[in-house]
Parts: C-alpha cells; sequence; structure tokens
C-alpha cells in the first residue's frame, strides 16, 4: 500500500511513551501486516511482525486513521459512494459527446465525411441526467452537514434543469443544423457563445452548491486528507470552464468592435475555447479516478484506534468479569 512512505522506526508518531502506555499496547480488532497479511491481534504496540519482522507500528500508522471516530457515519454509505461516481461520470460523458461533435465536424470539412450524429447530444444529456441524479445523493450525505450547506447543494442540483435545456439548445439545435460551428458557425455564432456563457454560469452554480459536501467526502478517504494522493480541484475544473469562457466572451466583444480586431478577437476565441476544453476533460478524467478511489472508503468507514485497542477501561472492566 504505502510502505515506502511510513516511516518505520520513528517515535515520535507517537508523541511520547506515556501516550504509548495510555493506549494498551494489545490488539484486540482484526489488523493484517501490510507486508504480508499476517494477522496481528494480541500483539504489542512495540512488536514486529512474526512473519516478515515489520514493525507493528508501520502498519497502524498506514491503515488506522486518527480522525475515523470523529467523522460522522454515512447515511446510506453505498449510496452515496454511488452516487458521487454517477456525478463525475455523467459529466465526463456529456463532455466526451461534445467532442464526439467536434471530430464529426471535422471529419466533413477536412475529409468531406458525411457524417453528422444526431444521437451523440442525447447521449450528452443522458450523462448530464445521470450525473444530477448522482449530485441528489451529496445533498445531505450525513446528520452533520448544516441545514445552509444542504440548501445550497439542493440549489446546485436545482441548476441541473437549465443545464440540461441549454446542453440541447446548443449541442441538438445549433450545432446539427450548423454547417460547421467550431469552423463557419455563421449566423448562430452570436447566439451560441450567449448559449455557451449561459451553461457555464450554471456550471459555476452547481459546482458551487456541491463543493463542501464533496470535499467533505473527499477528506474520509486518510491518504487524500495526508497528500499522499493528489486530489483534482473543483476549482481547477471550474478554471478550465472560465478559460473556455473567456473564449466566448471575446468573440461576442469581437462581434460588437468588428473590423480587423473582430476578426482577431474571433481567431482567439478559438484557441480559448480549445484551450480549457482540453484542461477540463483532463481535469473531469482525474475527478473520475478520484471518485472511483474514494467508494470503497465512503463504503467501509475508517480504521479507528478503539477498533484495534484494548483501552484501559476495556481492560479493567474485562478483568472486573473475569
Amino acid at each position: 500500500m504505502f510502505v515506502g512512505q511510513i516511516p518505520t522506526d520513528n517515535p515520535e508518531h507517537f508523541s511520547s511513551d506515556s501516550e504509548i502506555d495510555g493506549i494498551a499496547r494489545q490488539l484486540v480488532g482484526e489488523l493484517r501486516c501490510i507486508e504480508c497479511g499476517y494477522d496481528l491481534r494480541g500483539l504489542s504496540i512495540r512488536s514486529l511482525c512474526p512473519e516478515c519482522q515489520l514493525p507493528v507500528r508501520a502498519t497502524i500508522l498506514s491503515i488506522v486513521d486518527p480522525k475515523a471516530e470523529q467523522l460522522a457515519p454515512l447515511t446510506f454509505p453505498r449510496l452515496t459512494g454511488t452516487g458521487l461516481v454517477m456525478w463525475s461520470s455523467g459529466g465526463l460523458l456529456a463532455i466526451m459527446m461534445v467532442w464526439v461533435l467536434r471530430l464529426s465536424e471535422l471529419s466533413r470539412d477536412l475529409l468531406d465525411l458525411q457524417w453528422k450524429p444526431w444521437w451523440i447530444p442525447w447521449l450528452g444529456l443522458l450523462g448530464i441526467g445521470v450525473s444530477a441524479v448522482g449530485a441528489s445523493a451529496l445533498i445531505r450525505p450525513n446528520h452533520r452537514v448544516r441545514r445552509a450547506i444542504a440548501i445550497r447543494a439542493a440549489l446546485g442540483v436545482g441548476f441541473y434543469a437549465p443545464l440540461m435545456l441549454i446542453y440541447y439548445t446548443i449541442y441538438s439545435r445549433i450545432d446539427l443544423l450548423s454547417p460547421s460551428p467550431l469552423l463557419s458557425p455563421g449566423m448562430s455564432s452570436l447566439s451560441r457563445s450567449v448559449l455557451r456563457l449561459m451553461l457555464f454560469a450554471c456550471i459555476a452554480v452547481i459546482i458551487w452548491g456541491l463543493r463542501p459536501n464533496a470535499v467533505g467526502l473527499a477528506i474520509r478517504s486518510v491518504v487524500v486528507r495526508t497528500g499522499r494522493i493528489d486530489r483534482q480541484s473543483l476549482y481547477a475544473v471550474l478554471l478550465s470552464f472560465l478559460v473556455a469562457a473567456i473564449g466566448d466572451a471575446l468573440h461576442l466583444l469581437g462581434a460588437v468592435i468588428g473590423g480587423g480586431v473582430g476578426d482577431v478577437f474571433s481567431a482567439l476565441q478559438i484557441v480559448f475555447v480549445s484551450l480549457g476544453s482540453v484542461l477540463l476533460t483532463v481535469g473531469m478524467i482525474n475527478i473520475v479516478i478520484d471518485t472511483l478511489r474514494l467508494y470503497p472508503v465512503l463504503v467501509r468507514p475508517g480504521v479507528g484506534l478503539s477498533d484495534i485497542f484494548e483501552t484501559n477501561d476495556q481492560k479493567e472492566r474485562r478483568a472486573k468479569q473475569s
């Protein structure tokens, strides 16, 4: 797992010997050695694994989440984990369908292939619908979520409705009817840019609404919280949308100015939109990977110290009972 990143012989990870003594040294819960899988139950925290000689504390530092007992349990862990994956993967599907539309456009312009996949926008709408259903599981994943945060998340989910309408209008009503939306947009170019800016605004509200609960779920993973794996920021995805939105804003500004400057702004639109689209796609792929990593963490709660250690109080009660 993370053996190479764990200091196996540094006692400073437990603040003092008295702290170790404060925790009973006997392991009473199941704890498998991260090196060989040997069951360490009953051993001392100061012991070595009998099979591979790895210090027991190395396994504890790798597996135990010290904040596991402070995190509120999820109301429906499997539903929340599934919703998180649906939220990210549905969004990625909608983005990938736009790329398919752009490829079909280039194939018509450069290769003279008359390929207009009318069904692609509908797949993109399906992806947004899947994302919306998944996002609804993030409104209040546990009872400690404040009402204001839950209302904020619900507002974000509500903006999926105008998002789907705008997506359909752009990619089904405009793009499929235009000869070449990217290279020769024609009279629909201005209305398309306005609709895309509205699309970005909807996505910004969705990210703003869902981010607190999404981050709250991410920090349930100790490897995310300690920085042992990278986590794609939702703000980075929002920045990618902003780059593309700048391109559409330049296009609108160029239409107002006109002349040579307007032509330059129209050319810059393609650069900014293309760059933002690439960054967005890469960011969404990383988010899907992150949510897939988080799924088992959400379904199976983290292991706390009390799950594997017998405390002194527990030891005294056991002694009295015997």
